[in-house]
């Protein structure tokens, strides 16, 4: 039988469908990336050598010798610091204001599952530094940190990267997902990601694996086939105020997870993002404060599937793979 599953935090349903069950390897797509490919390519923008091509550099890691990891402007960024006008008196609008910036890892064949977890950690950390510079700008209400692999996630460019857009709004999902943490801790005095940690471990049947900092789930109401939740188990609202050593513990948790990915589902498109408190939120009239009650988490979703009609008109998701399936399918 069918089943539609709601989701905890958001109350956004799914419908896992398993009418139309499959096994895990008929969603096997085209890799991402090719196998072979140079550590270094002369025609690649973002390879060592063609530091040039991306623009003026913000910050490197290390900041003398061969660099790891580098961060620029994207060239063609989403939003930027040119002031527009209104032009609608019937619509809302607002200025593209904002930052949209790239995080270069060094290696052109090196796909997060075959990093180093040095050099995964050094991503984390620019992360987490840009994320702090950009929190200064009083435009800046909502950093999110993405990462797309492969063409049908949404990359147009091989060379493992990172991007980070710092927008002046609350997008709709992260005000549903901070409402929905404020409603679930306002009846249990709790936050819901805490009680979910706790619930997923002692269920165990999405639990794709565990350790003392991060646990590694198939999320109940999955949108996605082998959509993957890491979720911090010390509580934190935002991630950038995680420790250095929640973030090397981190990096060894995204280097199994993507290696799972990668040896399993043979290297796969895939997204991931990460969900953080927006650096500017007020608590109003609520007796507990935000803090309390959000805890930051990465969202994994391979692009195995496509969304359809249904899906676009309802925004209810139909997932033809259980998680409890895509979770044994990883161990």
């Amino acid at each position: 039988m069918s089943e539609f599953r709601q989701d905890i935090v958001t109350k956004n349903w799914v419908l896992i469908a398993q009418g139309r069950d499959k096994r895990p390897t008929d969603f096997k797509q085209l890799a991402a990336s090719p196998i072979e490919m140079p550590e270094i390519s002369k025609e690649c923008a973002f390879c060592p050598g063609n530091e040039e091509k991306t623009g003026q550099e913000i910050v490197r890691y290390p900041e003398t010798g061969d660099w790891q990891v580098r961060v620029v402007p994207n060239k063609y960024e989403a939003v930027g610091h040119i002031i527009g006008k209104r032009t609608e008196d019937f619509y809302i609008s607002r200025p593209g204001i904002g930052d949209h910036e790239v995080v270069i890892s060094r290696y052109h064949n090196q796909p997060v599952a075959q990093q180093d977890i040095e050099l995964i950690d050094t991503t984390l950390r620019a992360y987490i530094d840009r994320y702090h510079d950009l929190a200064l700008h009083d435009e800046v209400q909502y950093i999110h940190i993405i990462q797309n692999h492969g063409m049908q996630a949404g990359a147009s460019v091989v060379h493992p990267h990172s991007q980070i857009f710092a927008i002046p709004f609350f997008p709709h999902r992260i005000s549903g997902e901070i409402s929905g943490t404020r409603d679930f801790f306002e009846v249990n005095n709790a936050c819901v990601y805490c009680e979910m940690i706790m619930f997923e471990m002692k269920e165990g049947s999405r639990v794709i694996f565990d350790t003392p900092d991060f646990l590694v789930v198939a999320p109940y109401a999955s949108k996605m086939p082998f959509e993957i939740h890491i979720l911090p188990k010390i509580h934190r609202s935002s991630f950038s105020k995680i420790t250095i050593s929640e973030r090397k513990a981190l990096a060894w948790v995204m280097k199994d997870v993507f290696g799972r990915l990668y040896e399993r589902m043979k290297n796969p498109a895939y997204n991931y993002y990460i969900h953080t408190l927006p650096t500017r939120l007020s608590s109003g009239r609520r007796t507990f404060s935000d803090q309390e009650c959000y805890h930051w988490h990465i969202v994994v979703l391979p692009r195995v599937n496509v969304w359809a009609g249904f899906e676009l008109g309802t925004e209810v998701y139909v997932n033809p793979m259980p998680p409890e399936k895509a979770a044994k399918f990883f161990h």
